[in-house]
């Protein structure tokens, strides 16, 4: 088998005149089937299917859209992309307007048909595109009030999530207020000769806020950047606020409580009932075990500040959050584990290549790197990306194009995730359409002086992404709604959060480890200029310090699931309010801080001023609104699977390609994602095994 084309990557001239051809093909098949069908003759074949063949078909094209929206680098295509995108929102929402083609679609669903599982959970979920926007239960006045309000929602939502794209902002800092943080983060750091002078910009993202917090020794530095940082896109707070207060009135318009009960319909946990009994039970294991890591960290903390400035110590003191990250790698220190020493064996190619190699033998897989001279414009949007073609070593069957586009450049989205660009589907002749799946991180870019180095966490978050693109990868569905993470939130991180695990062994980080001044020798006769008079350090990581960072795994991580169950609460409290009244009268940033100090125990007095901490990230406005926890019962679920299946023998061939064919195969094609789960255990899933698992 040959390799397939590679994907088309738009020009900002192409982008509308693409997307109205999809709109066009849309409308054509609609208008095929009112003239062609009628509800006595409605039949899966003649409305459901069309419908289907035409999302398949078109799909690459939207992906490839949507992906510019956020990767693209110039403004002008990134401006087309998001036009297209808002041109297709309103042409779909005249869709579902329609009760014409409603009408067809419920005869057609009522025929009771023999159909394959996946064809009947395309119809169901098609029919709910319907139910949702009011069909079967408004009538047509309201009905089309309603979805009008929908695109209201929809336009909101792009400017928050716009808004936090495009935030550039940061801090001018003195270089006495940077004492502690290494020379290599300040030397990607920009630096004035005007008002300015000698000062150096800090910004927000980029690693910049995170890497002042970590090392910066003193706490009114790291004061000051977490203040400025909790107070950016202060425009977003009366954007989510507004958005909380219209969901929660067109859940109540279909006949809803709210809208969690609304958005619970799609989850794997199908009851809101049922997500709250899972919070509390997680709120009872995991806060016992945070207030220890708290209180370890707080008497570090006194210990500091009775040294250095006693004058600010009070035995009555709460941790404040800006010192969590600075205490919290004190304490690694304290176990013989630098971030950055440990850095320095995992310079980003080849702990990629690492990454591939490890998953080829397990998953049955081949990655070939496709030459740079072989990809433009037309292949790549930036001249940084990486390309590699997947094959299945079995049948040698080519499986689809993986995309890397790891490092941070202005306007591109801030965070680490994976996009998946083609989905995969069934055509009509019986061949397959293969995907093309992108990793989408923003590492810090290299200096002068050395590549771009991982921390050890960067190297569980690139692992963790690369996850979620094999199981873009190795899906095989019939429909390209289904395909691959195409899952409910609360499902589709456990397979990527299961295979974290890995980045907790020996052997793994001895695979992955490659010294970075083995690959040039500049970059060694810089290390030595810096370490005069030690021995050139060796090509892999050494086994003690792998072990003792293997130690370190749990170390503070009951605070980091506090903080995931802080959000979680959150998002239930303003989804799911106690009282219909709460919504309109509910502040939503005091609910976050209160949320915040009750869960996580931090003294967040100084961020209540003038912090919105709430509205600094994205996932309540793209797709995780009642949605959070699943973070938590993904990895409940993945640290289940893990002590069941892989623990004992964590490389077994066999128990990986029965993964790979029980779960990854299957990608969002099985209507119930517990039941699936549970064929896979031979029992019921155990929610408790996170706790256990810190326990331990």
């Amino acid at each position: 088998m040959s390799r397939p084309q590679l994907p088309f990557v738009f020009g900002a001239a192409q982008i509308m005149s693409t997307m109205e051809s999809v709109i066009a093909r849309f409308e054509q098949m609609h208008e095929t089937m009112i003239r062609t069908v009628t509800p006595s003759n409605a039949f899966f074949a003649n409305t459901f299917e069309p419908w289907a063949r035409v999302s398949n078909e078109t799909e690459a094209d939207t992906g490839m859209i949507q992906l510019l929206g956020y990767v693209a680098a110039d403004k002008e295509t990134r401006d087309a992309a998001d036009k297209a995108q808002r041109l297709l929102g309103f042409a779909h929402a005249a869709w579902m307007a329609r009760s014409d083609l409603f009408v067809l679609l419920k005869a057609a669903a009522e025929r009771d048909e023999t159909l394959d599982p996946e064809s009947r959970h395309w119809m169901e979920a098609k029919l709910r595109d319907f139910t949702t926007c009011g069909h079967g239960s408004l009538d047509e006045s309201t009905m089309h009030a309603y979805i009008r309000q929908l695109s209201d929602i929809e336009d909101l939502k792009y400017r928050y999530n716009r808004n936090l794209m495009e935030e550039n902002g940061g801090l001018w800092m003195d270089r006495q207020d940077l004492d502690g943080v290494p020379e290599n983060e300040l030397q990607k750091w920009k630096r004035d000769g005007g008002v300015n002078e000698g000062k150096y910009f800090v910004p927000f993202a980029n690693g910049g806020a995170k890497i002042v917090l970590s090392y910066a020794c003193k706490e009114s530095a790291r004061r000051k950047i977490f203040l400025a940082d909790e107070a950016k896109v202060p425009e977003n707070v009366k954007l989510l606020q507004e958005i909380t207060c219209l969901r929660d009135a067109q859940a109540k318009l279909l006949g809803y409580k709210s809208h969690g009960e609304f958005r619970i319909q799609g989850r794997a946990i199908k009851s809101v009932d049922s997500v709250e009994k899972l919070l509390a039970e997680l709120r009872e294991s995991l806060v016992p075990l945070g207030r220890l890591e708290l209180e370890e960290l707080q008497t570090l903390r006194m210990e500091s500040l009775k040294t250095h400035d006693p004058f600010e110590c009070s035995e009555n003191d709460r941790l404040p959050p800006w010192d969590l990250a600075y205490y919290k790698r004190l304490r690694s220190l304290a176990a013989s584990v630098d971030e950055e020493a440990t850095s320095e064996y995992f310079p980003l190619g080849p702990t990629v290549t690492g990454m591939l190699a490890i998953f080829e033998p397990i998953l049955m897989l081949r990655f070939v790197k496709i030459p740079q001279n072989e990809l433009d414009r037309n292949s790549t949007w930036h001249e940084s990306v990486e390309m590699w073609e997947a094959w299945d070593t079995e049948g040698n069957d080519f499986l689809g194009f993986l995309y890397f586009d790891l490092l941070w450049r202005e306007d591109k989205y801030k965070g680490s995730q994976n996009a998946n660009i083609h989905c995969g589907f069934l055509k009509q002749d019986g061949t397959r359409k293969v995907p093309a799946t992108a990793l989408m991180c923003c590492f810090p870019q290299p200096t002068e002086s050395t590549c771009a180095l991982l921390k050890h966490s960067e190297v569980v978050i690139l692992f963790h992404e690369l996850g979620h693109a094999i199981h873009d990868l190795v899906s095989k569905t019939k429909f390209a709604r289904f395909h691959g993470t195409s899952l409910p939130v609360d499902f589709g991180e456990m397979p990527s959060i299961l295979l974290e695990n890995w980045c907790w062994m020996e052997e793994t980080l001895s695979k992955l480890s490659c010294h970075y001044t083995t690959l040039d020798p500049r970059y060694l006769t810089e290390w030595r200029a810096r370490h005069v008079g030690a021995p050139d350090p060796p090509a892999k990581i050494p086994s003690d310090l792998s072990k003792r960072l293997i130690n370190t795994r749990y170390l503070n991580h009951g605070l980091y699931y506090l903080h995931q169950l802080s959000v979680s609460i959150f998002d239930m409290k303003i989804h799911n309010p106690a009282s219909p009244s709460d919504i309109a009268s509910l502040d939503l940033t005091k609910l976050w801080y209160d949320i915040r100090e009750d869960i996580e125990g931090m003294d967040f007095t100084e961020s209540r001023k003038n912090g919105h901490g709430h509205v600094t990230f994205g996932h309540l406005l793209s797709g995780y609104d009642m949605g959070y926890y699943g973070y938590l019962s993904c990895t409940a679920l993945a640290q289940d699977i893990y002590h069941t299946v892989f623990a004992a023998d964590p490389w077994n061939p066999d128990a990986w390609k029965r993964f790979r064919m029980g779960i990854l195969q299957f990608g969002g094609s099985q209507p119930d994602q517990m039941a699936m789960l549970e064929r896979f255990l031979g029992r019921q899933p155990a929610f408790d095994a996170l706790a256990k698992s810190l326990a331990l």
